[in-house]
């Protein structure tokens, strides 16, 4: 038991030390995980092990001035703000996120090509202009400000500094490591993704960041999860004072990480729970009425087709919306419901578009009706033999209804209480119950 004031004993575990090495040899990385897992520990910590060419950049770097400080060369300013973060680090009986980065500073600091190269980019992720202008004009020795879009940079929001500040350190040659916890603080999800896809993109990286050799990101947000390098991106767990670190290696473990970042859950991108395509108009009011009623806090959506092409073409537009299918985290939660005639070669067309075999229901009779529950079935028609289906009629002991006439009798006396057919049970319930759940 720590005292109060005690500073926790946070250790990184052994069989997580081999892979501290990985870390420094990539290029990028990112580490994900829950709140108080030991991300930031873990940023000082290495950044601390780096030496002075790491800079740390914590999430505390809200700043706000509206005019430019002077620039006065000092050559001790890279050993003095590590020997600053190095006390500091060592010292504090709390955890202090304070970023060491002043962005007024960091700007007055950077050489006249940098600043360009700062322009040009404010540009291109925010389609804003960024000048450097003085205080009074025709005076070159006024104060200098910065303007963006014609207003002091005081006036923008903070989201817009924050993404100023991140640019602004890594413009920067004084370091050729960075360690960035949360990019994502106060910036829109829409900025995020062209902060991220700007950063990742090898050409920009040649021509505005040649000096840095590696840039580790702890998040939050799915945007800066790396998706062409699945091994750059590592999980953090915490057990007692110690850090586990994982590399992620397949395709399946990083949908994982990436629905976790979605809190486990696709209401967060207001998507359905489960999407279940299905071929007909009563295999849409029956299944979607009894996944209602099995599962009525998920978002379930049931998408009836009408045709096997229709399927293919709804497929698609599910592979338009999630970009890639076969390596998206959704594509289990997507099930194609199929009569026993179908296309012969519709099953494996679904498997080549990304859809899991294991999610193609193929009922064992041709027609929904076959598996409606049996006890409402034999209240509407009486017991006797399976039902006969001719074309749009289903019938049994003389009794005839239309295939939408007996849908809305069943769903009718459908209750959460109601035994649903074995066979529907096993083949549709069984396999998307965990998924709803």
């Amino acid at each position: 038991m720590y005292q109060y004031d005690q500073r926790p004993g946070t250790r990184i575990s052994d069989a997580s030390a081999t892979l501290m090495q990985s870390i420094r040899d990539s290029e990028y990385v990112v580490l994900v995980g829950r709140n108080n897992c030991g991300k930031s520990w873990l940023l000082k910590t290495l950044t601390q092990s780096w030496g002075q060419n790491a800079s740390y950049l914590g999430p505390a770097r809200y700043q706000n001035f509206n005019l430019l400080g002077y620039y006065t060369p000092n050559r001790n300013r890279l050993s003095e703000r590590w020997r600053q973060f190095n006390q500091q680090w060592s010292a504090q009986h709390e955890n202090l996120d304070n970023s060491p980065v002043n962005l007024q500073q960091a700007i007055s600091e950077l050489s006249d090509p940098q600043r360009e190269h700062l322009v040009e980019i404010i540009r291109l992720l925010l389609g804003v202009t960024l000048e450097i202008k003085s205080t009074v004009e025709n005076n070159s020795m006024a104060q200098k400000y910065i303007s963006v879009g014609g207003h002091n940079i005081s006036y923008t929001s903070s989201g817009f500094r924050l993404i100023a500040t991140l640019v602004t350190s890594l413009l920067g040659t004084d370091y050729d490591t960075f360690l960035i916890d949360e990019p994502e603080l106060g910036i829109s999800p829409e900025a995020q993704g062209q902060l991220a896809d700007f950063l990742f993109d090898r050409e920009h990286r040649r021509r505005y960041f040649s000096h840095i050799k590696t840039i580790v990101f702890a998040t939050h947000s799915t945007v800066f999860l790396d998706r062409r390098r699945l091994q750059s991106n590592y999980t953090v767990t915490k057990a007692g004072d110690e850090i586990f670190l994982a590399r992620v290696e397949t395709q399946a473990e990083f949908n994982r990480v990436h629905f976790f970042l979605l809190g486990n859950r696709f209401e967060t991108l207001y998507l359905p729970s489960i999407i279940v395509l299905v071929e007909g108009k009563t295999d849409d009011k029956f299944i979607s009425k009894a996944l209602a009623l099995r599962y009525p806090y998920a978002q379930v959506s049931v998408i009836p087709a009408n045709s096997d092409d229709r399927i293919k073409e709804v497929l698609s537009v599910a592979k338009g919306l999630f970009t890639d299918l076969q390596r998206s985290p959704y594509r289990d939660r997507i099930f194609v419901v199929l009569d026993s005639v179908h296309s012969a070669t519709l099953p494996d067309q679904l498997v080549r578009m990304g859809l899991p075999a294991e999610n193609i229901v193929k009922w064992p009779k041709n027609g929904i009706e076959h598996y409606y529950p049996p006890e409402i079935i034999d209240s509407i028609y009486g017991a006797g033999e399976e039902l006969a289906i001719d074309a749009d009629r289903i019938s049994r002991n003389a009794i005839t209804y239309t295939k939408n006439e007996l849908a809305e009798r069943v769903l009718l006396q459908m209750t959460p209480g109601t035994e649903m057919h074995m066979v529907f049970e096993e083949k549709l319930l069984a396999l998307i119950d965990a998924k709803a759940a």
